[in-house]
């Protein structure tokens, strides 16, 4: 037969289709199944038993004791201590009784300390090992902008005895910022003299320590070098201190050159502004006055208002350390720093005077990369976390690093992280030498606080780990990342299980190019498998784009992608940048803003299999752009538009006329063995996607799987 003929027969047998899609739906009674309901469960802390070679610690006890329950020691660095000069190789556990340790130096593990021990809570008992401490003095009645104010003499003698963190009770306390609602726009472009444009991608990577404002939006800004720049743009934020203001001209020079190329119109906010503080809850410790200055909250008085000064930036790390696990801890409030690196290069500022740059970020621009961690660990195994608590950590919360192996963070919380939650890293040298880091059953909320640009949890160069049953959201970045190689050479990172996890208000219309989850890289054995992820949303201005669910960026390939119901998402559900030989198959894609699915790069090869999936959307395309797709093959996947029945369109979602219909789409190889019917989702409109039992998708090969929205973590 010519293929003359065949694209004849192939045209008559799409129009058979579409006349079916249209007019012949059969008129089905759904049937629902019953739905078990997964119930969060609390973890059991186990009883207290004390060992003979235990130590039991209290704030209330004495380090000259002798660490039995009835002579408790006092402190965790002397506990430590005697742990590790014991004699005994029995497992040992360290008992803390409820109460607040305060991490004013970073503590040690290398080689030298005892393996098999255990640092845990005495059952029921809250414990907190805290990276602050509380402010001294009295405070004092005054007024500040205007607005009532509390006042405490606070000496900064030193950078050392200055800090960035404030806390009351469990709440982070605000620096005071400018504007007060909504963003300050960039007027210019840096001039030619002052950037620096990277020699492999100057369409991103031009870097500069200028910000040209509109001069109508500055203020007579008093301590200047104290407020902090925080430029969004691309998929960075930039957070830079601030040199110099030039109130008439809108030059901003600051201490730290940006990431990324700033463009007209990109977004910014002014920190720490002593001019802005007036809020209830916002905070100002002015170095030139040597005065904190607090602006008190309904029911705050002079003698009740306790607030702790962040101290310590990191609690623990480990360096060669083996088997030494905590649980029932909990991590909290600690400070940050700008990260720094070396000061290098000069710019001349406007009165002549040269001055040293910061160099940072500008190689890893993205997913605070180069944010230190809270808990550092690196060439060591079996470090282990289980019912603890990471909270208001002001960088990254826990970082497993080169040479760390067989390490497992369980039923935890992360609550107001300034970073990453949890990043696993390693040598990007094959075999991995960062190995089985796995993190599962653990909720991990509003991540990426001061450097948003932050990632739930990110996973660079590593191998066979899993990352499963973790409820993650509201960041404003991406929620899973996992790997480190743009394109198809070969790394470390593979065999990593993304699986059972919920993920959800990612993005918030703050930064762009991100998705629930995200992947680099030639991948064969990894799985994303059995995740709910909804509500991913990129900037809403001019320059934003990339709201994505499941996000396989440059290279990923020979990935599954299976059984995942993803929905509500402001780009695609899904997105491939490119790739080779990926499998999607069995996933709810829904209601996509700008349609279900999108491949970005055609290449001479096969990018994906897309087999026995749902897609549904209301008045959106299925494929965006598939009128330029030719290098990827479906079959047996069910469409339904909510607006349009069966009669579904693919092409590109901001143009009606430039929509294809099934003809067009048939008559180009898709849709193959499609069904266009209506799945019967229990009550699509709200959200239930509960699959009828006799639902026409059965006779697309799609086999139903349980979810259950809201109900995957294990603590709270």
């Amino acid at each position: 037969m010519s293929a003359f003929f065949a694209k004849i027969i192939a045209w008559f047998a799409s129009i058979a289709t579409l006349f079916s899609a249209i007019f012949c739906q059969p008129t089905i009674v759904p049937e629902y199944p019953e739905v078990n309901t997964q119930e969060k469960t609390a973890f059991d802390e186990g009883e207290f038993v004390m060992g003979e070679y235990d130590l039991v610690v209290s704030p209330n006890g004495d380090d000259a004791n002798d660490g039995s329950l009835e002579n408790p020691l006092k402190t965790f660095e002397k506990a430590k201590e005697l742990v590790k000069n014991s004699a005994s190789d029995e497992e040992v556990t360290v008992w803390f009784r409820e109460g607040t340790y305060l991490i004013e130096n970073t503590v040690a593990f290398t080689a030298e300390d005892k393996g098999n021990v255990l640092y845990r809570s005495y059952p029921g008992e809250e414990v907190v090992f805290s990276g602050a401490k509380e402010i001294s003095g009295s405070w004092s009645e005054t007024t500040i902008n205007g607005v009532n104010a509390f006042v405490t003499d606070m000496p900064v003698e030193s950078d050392a005895d200055y800090f960035r963190s404030l806390f009351k009770g469990n709440v982070r306390l605000s620096r005071s910022c400018y504007p007060k609602e909504g963003v300050l726009k960039v007027a210019a472009e840096p001039n030619d003299s002052e950037k620096t444009v990277s020699e492999w991608d100057s369409n991103f990577f031009v870097y500069s320590p200028v910000v040209y404002a509109h001069p109508s939006d500055m203020l007579d800004f008093s301590n200047v070098k104290d407020i902090d720049v925080k430029l969004m743009h691309f998929w960075c934020e930039d957070l830079m201190p601030v040199y110099s203001i030039d109130k008439e001209t809108g030059r901003i020079v600051t201490r730290k050159s940006t990431a990324m190329k700033t463009r007209v119109d990109d977004n910014y906010i002014l920190e720490n502004v002593k001019e802005a503080l007036s809020l209830p809850g916002e905070w100002y410790l002015d170095r030139t006055e040597d005065k904190l200055y607090y602006i008190p909250e309904e029911g705050d008085t002079l003698e009740n208002t306790v607030l702790y000064a962040g101290l310590t930036e990191q609690l623990l790390t480990f360096d060669g350390a083996k088997n030494i696990s905590f649980q029932g801890i909990n991590f909290e409030k600690t400070d940050w720093d700008h990260v720094d690196g070396t000061h290098t290069g000069n710019l001349l500022d406007p009165s002549g005077e040269l001055y040293g740059i910061i160099e940072y970020g500008t190689e890893h621009p993205q997913a605070a990369f180069e944010v230190p961690s809270a808990i550092y660990v690196q060439a060591s195994s079996n470090i282990d976390f289980t019912d603890c608590r990471f909270e208001n950590i002001s960088y990254s919360a826990v970082k497993f690093d080169k040479g760390a192996a067989d390490c497992d963070i369980t039923s935890s919380l992360f609550n107001e992280i300034g970073g990453n939650a949890v990043f696993i890293h390693g040598d990007d040298v094959v075999p991995a030498t960062t190995q089985r880091i796995n993190v599962t059953d653990c909720h991990i909320k509003y991540y990426g606080r001061i450097f948003n640009n932050a990632i739930g949890i990110l996973l660079t160069h590593a191998y066979d780990c899993e990352l499963s049953n973790n409820e993650i959201h509201d960041g404003w970045y991406t929620g899973v990342s996992v790997g480190w190689r743009w394109g198809y050479a070969e790394h470390p990172t593979d065999k990593i299980r993304i699986c059972d996890n919920l993920i959800y208000n990612i993005g918030n219309a703050w930064l762009s190019d991100m998705g629930g989850i995200y992947t680099l890289g030639v991948q064969p054995g990894t799985v994303i498998s059995g995740n709910e992820i909804y509500n991913v949303g990129c900037d809403e201005g001019a320059y934003g784009y990339g709201g994505w669910g499941i996000y396989l960026d440059e290279g990923s390939s020979f990935m599954t992608v299976e059984n995942n119901l993803v929905y509500d998402c402001s780009s695609q559900t899904f997105h491939q940048h490119y790739g080779q030989d990926n499998i999607v198959r069995n996933n709810i894609f829904a209601f996509g803003g700008e349609g279900d699915f999108r491949i970005t790069r055609n290449e001479e090869h096969n990018s994906l299999f897309l087999e026995n999936n749902i897609f549904v959307t209301d008045n959106a395309v299925m494929y965006f752009q598939s009128t330029d797709m030719d290098w990827f093959v479906d079959n047996s996947n069910l469409y339904w538009d909510y607006k349009h029945g069966g009669n579904v369109y693919s092409g590109d979602s901001t143009s009606f006329f430039k929509r294809k219909n099934i003809p067009a789409m048939v008559g180009r190889g898709y849709y193959n063995n499609g069904v266009f019917a209506d799945p019967l989702f229990k009550d699509a409109a709200n959200r239930d996607f509960t699959l009828a039992t006799n639902s026409p998708a059965l006779d697309a090969g799609f086999v139903p799987w349980e979810y259950n929205a809201g109900t995957k973590t294990l603590i709270d």
